[in-house]
């Protein structure tokens, strides 16, 4: 089924005069309804200790392991160096090695989470929704001071 100008202009016109005027005059705001049902609840994972203790054993070895891992890879390349057989100038191994280092410092150090809190910190203190004018009025006139 094809729609039309008409049929569209028609529709856009019957919003423009019914439904908007509607939404606008609500008691309560349709959106800060939905956010309140679709924020997520973070009470739900306190009581889920026991399930967090494993999975951060599991990270801090599987981190540990890298760590030795890196160690051990860069203690054999200077084996080879010294050797004759390997370059102390191949770049992509020394990038690879620092980057992987760099990596399991931040996890060690909690400089990873400790980056994730301040940005969902920072995130949730941004209020995109408090400069907006209430009414159509207040927006008219919002938008003359801007003007």
């Amino acid at each position: 089924m094809k729609i039309n100008k008409v049929g569209t202009l028609f529709m856009m016109v019957f919003f423009s005069m019914f439904v908007v005027p509607m939404l606008a005059h609500a008691e309560d705001n349709p959106i800060t309804k939905i956010k309140d049902k679709m924020k997520f609840n973070w009470t739900v994972l306190d009581g889920l200790d026991f399930i967090f203790t494993p999975i951060g054993l599991f990270i801090s070895l599987i981190t540990i392991a890298t760590l030795i891992f890196v160690v051990v890879k860069v203690v054999i390349k200077l084996i080879k160096i010294s050797a004759g057989k390997g370059s102390i100038k191949d770049k992509w191994f020394w990038i690879e090695a620092g980057l992987l280092v760099f990596i399991v410092f931040l996890f060690i150090s909690g400089a990873f989470f400790s980056f994730l809190e301040n940005v969902y910190n920072w995130t949730s203190k941004q209020d995109i929704g408090g400069t907006t004018p209430t009414t159509f009025i207040q927006m008219v006139d919002h938008i003359r001071k801007l003007s």
